[in-house]
C-alpha cells in the first residue's frame, strides 16, 4: 500500500493505492495546518528554500520562523522529502559534526536515529566538512547524506510543528527626505 499526499493550496489531497497496478483506494482531502508555501506531512510542516545560504545563516532563518533544519527520524519521513521536492537538487540538513561529543547530531537536538549517508561518507575532506546535505538523485527516487563545508551555500529545508505559524519579519520603513530616520538622522 502507498500513500500519495498532493498540496492543494492551503488543503492536501491523499490518494492511497493497493500496489501499483490497482486504482486508488480511497481519497480524502484535509485542510492543511501548515502555512503557505509550507508542505504537510504528519505532525510537521516542511519549509523548501530556493535561496542560497551557508548552513548557519539558513539554520538561523529556521529558528526564525520557530523551527530548525529538518532532522530525520524515520525511513517515511525520508521518503517523503526525497520525491518531487528535492529531485536533482541538494539541500542543507540539520545534522552538523559535533566536535565536543564527536559524530554528529541534529540541530534541534533530538538524538541521531536514523542515518542515510553516501557512499566513503562523512569524509570530513581536507578536514573541513562539518556539515551536511541531503542530496537527491535526478529521478528524485533516492537520496543520501554528504559532508560539505559549512560556508557553502545551498538551499535548505526548515521543518517546525505543525499549527505553528512561522514569523514574517517586518519589512522595515523606507527613509522619507527630510524626515528622521530610525536613528534619529535627518535623510
Amino acid at each position: 500500500m502507498e500513500l500519495l499526499v498532493l498540496p492543494y493550496g492551503r488543503f492536501q489531497i491523499f490518494i492511497t493505492f493497493v500496489d501499483q497496478h490497482s486504482t486508488f483506494l480511497s481519497l480524502s482531502l484535509a485542510h492543511s495546518q501548515c502555512r503557505e508555501g509550507w508542505r504537510e506531512y504528519e505532525s510537521k510542516c516542511y519549509f523548501f528554500s530556493t535561496d542560497n545560504k551557508t548552513w548557519t545563516e539558513a539554520n538561523a532563518y529556521c529558528v526564525e520562523q520557530q523551527g530548525h533544519l529538518v532532522s530525520f527520524h524515520s525511513e517515511e519521513e525520508l521518503s517523503f522529502l526525497t520525491g518531487e521536492q528535492l529531485k536533482g537538487s541538494s539541500k542543507w540538513i540539520g545534522l552538523r559534526h559535533n566536535p565536543i561529543e564527536g559524530g554528529y547530531s541534529w540541530s534541534d537536538g533530538t538524538p541521531l536515529s536514523h542515518t542515510n549517508w553516501g557512499h566513503g561518507e562523512p569524509n570530513n575532506h581536507e578536514d573541513r566538512e562539518e556539515c551536511v546535505e541531503m542530496v537527491s538523485s535526478n529521478n528524485g527516487t533516492f537520496s543520501w547524506w554528504n559532508d560539505l563545508n559549512c560556508d557553502a551555500h545551498q538551499d535548505w529545508i526548515c521543518i517546525i510543528s505543525k499549527g505553528k505559524t512561522p514569523i514574517i519579519p517586518p519589512v522595515p520603513p523606507s527613509p522619507v527626505p527630510g524626515k528622521p530616520s530610525l536613528q534619529g538622522k535627518i535623510v
